[in-house]
């Protein structure tokens, strides 16, 4: 009993699907695609880290003030707004004023739109400003750089810093401007809270968007410290006495955006479809919990991410007070004075950083439960069925580590358990022996930390949600690992692989002038995924005539297995799942 008691602690304190975009290079998920296809995103900096003052972007009549909760304006083109600009196929009038996008060869893209103020001065370690009027047509063709975030070499060395603190933007694509009814699917995209951006071309909705007649929408969210530090100076001046959660709360405003501007778009607004990968999956999920995000989108899949926020308590142990010390402002006369007043060079190096690891099992910067914006964990709101219900979908990849965990002897995987489990380690080497893996002490890693990150917490939120609601729930597990790979190299359905088939984007595989060619099973699997997503956005259901696909049963644990051709299952890692879970509540 003891020792079941002890491995439920250090569950609680593990990460429990955690997940991130990082390999175990600390790279992306278009970097660890890059390094297994003949495929990848670059993850290209976007420009220079900034610290400057905000930028006037027209009238600042209606700003809100410090303590604004982000609620963004209802009415579209008002006076002054941009609303004399004559309308265009690429002109569309949104709450912030009117904005030129580019028409490509089948949709029309709109890139860089800010649907928040600039979170800088005053307004760094706040709730978001909804965008301010601008008057004049404002362009919308080049993509926004990304938040400020630090890129690492393979030995954990700072080798860049990317982005800069104005970064609250979104991108549009849509195969035409006017009144529609497309459905709408907006991604938020994964880097464990810490890297990433709507920049990176794995993200580009235009093939998406001209494939399935639908509205796709990407963004940007504030990470690391700048997202989501706690401080009780930062608390103190907030009406509900909480801090931290800004990138979700960004996440929120954007929302919000969408709602009220869409249907200028091609969009329907009734018809939202919220999707995240990795710690965009965790944000996701926080926000199927969040009473901030009630009605703002219709359907949600969480890809590859646990329902697991931390206790406040929890949260400042890990990572935010260590954080503040190191920072100097904890016993400054004015903490939150002194923190609005560090450079952004040395808030992205302060340690600890959260940088991400998909195979690690530590948690770094993300959602916590302030009873606020997150009452309670998600997890918990969908069993009690005190969430925002919908159509909801949970699912995994096959081999999520398989590129974050380096060669392992037996002797050394072994080793590795018994550092990271301590007095446990003979239960979990008993349920993951190397002999299973073929003596392979790698293939046993992979597959211990991918059922404990991701897949069994994916059945873990399939569950709860099956519990508490009456709209239908879906599980997928993706197991395609039929793409061309590099000479010598093993295949794998790697964490992140599948939006290389939900965005087809083959061009961003691999670095110009390079260009992967998609075999028959790719293009196969990448149209069975798009039609899928985008049925379940215009119908809360993504089975299809190419793909059957049961809502799914607890007690069954069925879903549809996406591989080439697909399948059904009925259990995935059952025991091994029934381990951990039996452990994590024991």
């Amino acid at each position: 009993m003891a020792m079941r008691e002890g491995l439920a602690v250090w569950m609680a304190t593990a990460v429990l699907g955690c997940s991130t975009a990082a390999s175990s290079s600390g790279t992306d998920d278009s970097s660890a695609i890059e390094s297994t296809m003949t495929t990848s995103g670059t993850g290209d900096a976007s420009g220079p880290v900034t610290t400057a003052e905000p930028t006037t972007h027209g009238s600042t009549t209606g700003l809100t003030g410090p303590e604004s909760t982000g609620e963004a304006p209802t009415s579209v083109g008002p006076s002054g707004c941009g609303a004399d600009v004559a309308p265009r196929p690429t002109i569309v009038q949104t709450t912030g004023g009117a904005l030129e996008g580019q028409q490509l060869a089948d949709v029309v893209a709109f890139r860089g739109i800010r649907y928040a103020e600039p979170p800088l001065g005053e307004l760094r370690l706040r709730p978001p400003q909804p965008r301010m009027c601008v008057p004049e047509l404002t362009p919308a063709t080049e993509l926004g750089p990304r938040c400020p975030q630090v890129e690492k070499s393979a030995q954990g060395q700072v080798v860049a810093m990317l982005g800069e603190e104005d970064c609250l933007t979104l991108n549009v694509w849509t195969p035409a401007t006017g009144g529609g009814e497309r459905p709408v699917l907006v991604f938020i995209h994964g880097g464990g809270n810490a890297t990433g951006g709507s920049d990176d071309p794995l993200y580009d909705g235009a093939a998406l968007a001209a494939a399935q007649d639908v509205v796709v929408v990407t963004l940007n969210y504030r990470l690391g410290a700048l997202g989501f530090l706690t401080a009780d100076a930062l608390a103190a001046e907030s009406p509900e006495q909480v801090s931290g959660n800004y990138g979700l709360l960004d996440q929120v405003l954007a929302l919000r955006w969408v709602q009220d501007n869409i249907a200028g778009f091609g969009g329907d607004p009734q018809r939202v479809l919220l999707f995240g990968e990795s710690a965009g999956a965790v944000n996701t999920c926080s926000l199927i919990g969040s009473p901030r995000a009630a009605g703002l989108f219709q359907r949600a899949i969480v890809q590859s991410g646990s329902c697991n926020e931390r206790t406040l308590a929890k949260y400042e142990a890990d990572i935010a007070a260590p954080w503040l010390q190191a920072s100097g402002c904890a016993e400054a006369p004015d903490p939150a004075a002194c923190l609005r007043g560090l450079a952004v060079a040395d808030i992205l190096t302060l340690q600890p950083d959260g940088y991400p690891d998909v195979a690690a099992l530590g948690q770094g910067w993300g959602p916590h439960v302030d009873g606020a914006v997150i009452p309670k964990p998600a997890l918990e709101a969908m069993s009690e069925g005190t969430h925002n219900a919908m159509p909801l979908m949970f699912g995994a990849n096959a081999d999520e580590t398989a590129k974050g965990v380096p060669p392992l002897t037996v002797a050394q995987y072994e080793a590795l358990v018994q550092a990271t489990f301590g007095p446990l380690a003979a239960m979990v080497l008993a349920q993951y022996p190397a002999a299973d893996y073929g003596d392979d002490g790698q293939a046993a890693y992979v597959a211990l930390t991918s059922d404990l990150k991701f897949i069994c917490g994916a059945r873990r939120a399939a569950r709860a949600a099956d519990a508490g609601q009456d709209a239908p729930v879906f599980r997928y597990h993706f197991a395609y690992d039929g793409y061309d790979a590099q000479p010598k190299a093993e295949t794998a359905a790697f964490h992140g692989l599948e939006l290389i088939y939900i965005f087809a984007a083959w061009g961003a595989v691999l670095p110009e002038p390079l260009q992967y060619e998609p075999n028959a099973d790719d293009l196969a699997i990448s149209q069975r995924l798009q039609g899928a997503w985008a049925r379940f956005a215009a119908t809360g259901d993504p089975a299809g005539a190419d793909l059957t696909w049961p809502a799914y049963v607890a007690a069954d644990d069925d879903g549809a297995l996406l591989d080439e051709p697909p399948d059904l299952f009925n259990g995935v890692r059952t025991e091994q799942c029934d381990f951990w879970d039996m452990y994590a509540q024991g």
